[in-house]
């Protein structure tokens, strides 16, 4: 089957996060067709095991889609793939999964040697990496290295860095009081909030960090000082030691605004992944190189301020 086959195929299939099943299902046939073997594991990701010679060698796409892309029609035209217009195309991850699998296929079908293959193909990538983060290591046992197929840009491009990526839930309590009649009585937790977002470094950091506020959350009549507000953040950062001092900083304005006006705040800090880096003279990345070289295709190392399965294993 040709990669635009498959590719149509998997995108006629909705797999929204959390809903893979059909898909994984497809993936799988492919797999078996192949020779391989397969697992599930609880999250549902979808491991083949093909044997050969040497060390495993790890390819690994996601087969989830945001939800935009239920329904999605592939349109050809001028030599692009697009959608139809009325969704979005799923080609993330799908466009990676089709290419692997049809990799694999002629792999086979044409007798090639190769290493040891572990395929693992796995599920709500879009919602925070939470099918990566279930993954069963026990179940990757032996594999040297290995490549995640899910970003976009010429053949030849590869990221060796990517940031680390933090969350900041945070409540702040004030006082309710009626605004008209005694509003010197209240403290509002919304002026608490904006007046700690208008102290706080915030978006562009400097080259390897960024930060924002992406909700502030506080319900009420308008004839009451406000006494509760909810607030997220986020940061990023391709340095840790980075990251960590941003959320020191957002914490610390949160806490000093709200104990000058009287109010309280209370934060949850938590590590959605962790960041890394590859040196271009590591095992992983050599072997990416020379094989771009013996396809005379020029190579691009990259780094983003995305995370993908590759910030979890």
């Amino acid at each position: 089957m040709k990669l635009l086959d498959i590719f149509k195929k998997l995108v006629a299939i909705d797999s929204p996060s959390f809903e893979e099943d059909r898909v994984a299902l497809f993936v799988e046939q492919k797999l078996l067709a192949s020779g391989f073997s397969t697992r599930y594991d609880e999250a549902g990701n979808l491991y083949g095991y093909l044997d050969g010679e040497g060390d495993a060698l790890l390819l690994n796409t996601h087969m989830d889609t945001v939800d935009l892309a239920v329904g999605a029609r592939v349109v050809v035209e001028d030599g692009i793939i697009r959608s139809d217009g009325t969704t979005a195309l799923g080609a993330d991850d799908k466009a990676a999964v089709a290419a692997v699998l049809n990799a694999l296929e002629q792999v086979v079908s044409e007798g090639r040697k190769h290493p040891p293959l572990v395929v693992l193909f796995t599920t709500a990538e879009e919602t925070g990496l939470a099918g990566a983060k279930r993954v069963d290591r026990s179940l990757l046992d032996g594999v040297a290295f290995g490549y995640t197929f899910d970003a976009s840009g010429p053949v030849g491009g590869a990221i060796i860095q990517a940031s680390w990526h933090d969350r900041l839930d945070v409540v702040i309590g004030g006082k309710a009081a009626h605004a008209g009649f005694k509003p010197e009585e209240g403290v509002s937790a919304i002026k608490i909030g904006s007046d700690a977002i208008a102290s706080m470094r915030l978006f562009r950091i400097d080259e390897e960090t960024t930060a924002n506020v992406g909700s502030f959350v506080a319900p009420g009549a308008t004839n009451v000082i406000n006494p509760e507000a909810t607030m997220s953040f986020e940061a990023r950062s391709l340095d840790e030691k980075k990251i960590d001092k941003q959320i020191a900083h957002m914490i610390e304005v949160l806490e000093k605004k709200a104990e000058s006006a009287g109010g309280t705040v209370h934060t949850h800090h938590h590590r959605l992944y962790e960041g890394y880096r590859h040196q271009a003279d590591t095992p992983v990345v050599k072997r990416f190189i020379e094989a771009c070289e013996a396809l005379k295709i020029p190579v691009e190392l990259k780094k983003t301020q995305g995370g993908s399965d590759a910030n979890i294993f």
